[in-house]
């Protein structure tokens, strides 16, 4: 019976280091295109309008929407794992009842909504999808800037 516990632990602690690495990686890329951004933007602000601008623009545009598969992308792993995990930890409440894991996790659950109504409502997801989204539309915006000149 142990050793079957170990092993409900292992796969729960296994799928919150899959979270823990699908977050890094966002995280990780996510900067490497703001950086990206960033000089693009600068090398547009240091020529200008020019049309030799347009190749610049549209790599941000598709950065941009890279970005944004990307942050979906991870967060549909992320969502993965974490049914996994709440598979697995159910497994471990119904093993061990007098634990009441899902109780104590309900209601942490409960008291941080009731501290944070309006951010516990606000998916994480989105507003990563929301920053690449506005790397996208900046390179839109300046590939519409450039060519209007």
């Amino acid at each position: 019976m142990a050793d079957q516990t170990d092993v409900l632990i292992q796969q729960w602690l296994s799928r919150w280091e899959q979270i823990r690495h699908s977050e890094n990686q966002r995280a990780t890329i996510t900067n490497m295109i703001l950086v990206l951004t960033a000089a693009g933007l600068g090398f547009i602000a240091q020529k200008g309008f020019q049309p030799e601008m347009l190749i610049v623009s549209g790599v941000l545009i598709l950065v941009g929407i890279f970005g944004v598969l990307m942050s979906a992308k991870y967060y549909e792993r992320f969502r993965l794992h974490l049914r996994e995990a709440g598979a697995i930890r159910q497994k471990l409440d119904e093993r061990y009842p007098e634990l009441e894991i899902t109780r104590l996790v309900t209601t942490a659950y409960d008291e941080q909504s009731q501290e944070f109504p309006y951010l516990t409502k606000l998916p994480l997801y989105g507003l990563w999808v929301s920053l690449h989204f506005g790397v996208f539309a900046v390179g839109a915006l300046l590939t519409v800037l450039i060519l209007a000149t």
